[in-house]
């Protein structure tokens, strides 16, 4: 046998063996926050495999319609050069991440979404936001969005897309056993 086509053929039986337990996926988030409002958005990783973090992407549109539908109308942050009630929000929306099931801060605070999602307000995408987070399966992830906006009708449309991989591998033996992780601080489904 060619020894090139033979490296080439382990290479994939390694992807093919590798992609049982480990493979891409993408989770979305996705919120209207109304008005001069703090609406908490679940993230819920399914029970199947935990999941790593590993960039964001996400727009922001506002103000809409109670469905997120894109409308003209007055906002406290207008785009720089747009009349007041003419034109679109160019900001306004601040969110905080928590791993709820570790009460564990992903953001100091309160961040505006401009930030850390692109293209956030804008039109033009820009490099994913790069995000290290390892989330084990059935964690909750909240997303509380706050909308600055104050203006009648001026809600705001957020959606995310947290790109990663999810691991399929076996529990260990440890979270199995609700004395085990009691004795570990860990949190116990009750």
């Amino acid at each position: 046998m060619n020894a090139i086509f033979e490296k080439v053929a382990n290479e994939q039986i390694h992807n093919a063996e590798s992609q049982k337990y480990k493979y891409n996926y993408t989770y979305t988030v996705s919120a209207v926050i109304p008005p001069a409002t703090t609406k908490p958005s679940i993230l819920s990783i399914e029970q199947d495999a935990d999941f790593l973090f590993e960039k964001m992407t996400g727009s922001v549109l506002g103000p809409c319609d109670s469905n997120g539908v894109p409308t003209v109308s007055a906002t406290d942050f207008p785009k720089p050069g747009i009349a007041a009630g003419a034109g679109h929000a160019g900001r306004g929306v601040t969110v905080e991440i928590t791993d709820t099931g570790s009460s564990r801060n992903l953001t100091s605070g309160a961040v505006p979404v401009e930030t850390i999602l692109t293209p956030g307000y804008g039109d033009t995408l820009h490099l994913p936001y790069p995000i290290k987070y390892f989330a084990n399966r059935n964690s909750k992830i909240k997303f509380n969005f706050t909308n600055r906006d104050t203006k009648a009708n001026a809600n705001h449309l957020v959606d995310i897309a947290i790109n990663g991989y999810k691991f399929m591998m076996p529990e260990t033996s440890s979270s199995l056993h609700p004395a085990n992780q009691i004795r570990q601080n860990a949190q116990t489904a009750g």
